[in-house]
């Protein structure tokens, strides 16, 4: 039976895409967010990784979450509504934004060196059991979000200009991305609705999820190691 292992940041946030299908989150910089959050409830048994019944099984309950009226199939507007409604819980689990910022805030002056959130990192990491500092994408990933948001290039974040990130960032503000946020989600929803009847049927679902699986085992050895679902490696 071929099996799943959740690396940091890159299987986690593929593992939420392929549950969601298309719904997607945004994992924080230096820590697992909502992908990692998908990723324990699939993990029924809790032994660290998802086989694939496992994770057919949540696909199926996410599924059968989305087809609101009961019909057997899903269609785009309650897609999108998966995605809203998901999007709204993952900010709910991320908490507030000032009390996040105040957090990496060290020495409480207002703004946020790279320092400052990369100690941030991994104090949360820290504080869920995994010691041993930031891996080098982690913390590429983290200067890379830190650039993005440092608009004013004076080498320190505010909170204004965190969120301000964020929010380009995470495809709320399409205009920003020239209407493409929803192309891409469009895109999604016709590479699942494989007869083009403008609904997705379960089998259709089902289908997306297991290519999805097989996607992920990128060396073909029946089971995702640490980071093994992200593009590049």
């Amino acid at each position: 039976m071929k099996k799943l292992k959740y690396g940091l940041l890159g299987t986690a946030a593929a593992l939420a895409v392929a549950m969601t299908l298309p719904v997607l989150s945004h994992a924080e910089p230096g820590k697992h967010g909502y992908g990692g959050h998908i990723f324990a409830m699939a993990d029924k048994d809790k032994s660290g990784d998802v086989t694939k019944d496992e994770f057919r099984a949540a696909a199926e309950a996410r599924f059968a979450a989305m087809d609101k009226n009961g019909d057997g199939f899903v269609s785009k507007d309650e897609m999108q509504a998966a995605r809203a409604e998901m999007r709204s819980k993952y900010e709910e689990r991320r908490g507030d934004p000032a009390e996040r910022f105040a957090r990496m805030d060290a020495n409480g002056d207002g703004k946020v060196t790279l320092d400052e959130m990369k100690r941030a990192a991994e104090a949360r990491m820290a504080e869920k059991g995994r010691d041993g500092g930031l891996s080098d994408r982690q913390a590429e990933r983290i200067e890379a979000h830190f650039k993005r948001a440092d608009a004013n290039g004076d080498g320190a974040v505010t909170l204004e200009e965190m969120q301000a990130a964020r929010k380009m960032h995470g495809g709320k503000d399409d205009a920003a991305h020239g209407g493409k946020s929803e192309d891409r989600h469009g895109d999604r929803f016709a590479r699942l609705d494989t007869d083009g009847d403008g609904k997705i049927s379960k089998a259709e679902f089902l289908a997306g999820a297991d290519r999805m699986f097989e996607r992920l085992d990128r060396n073909g050895d029946g089971k995702i190691e640490r980071g093994e679902g992200r593009k590049g490696d």
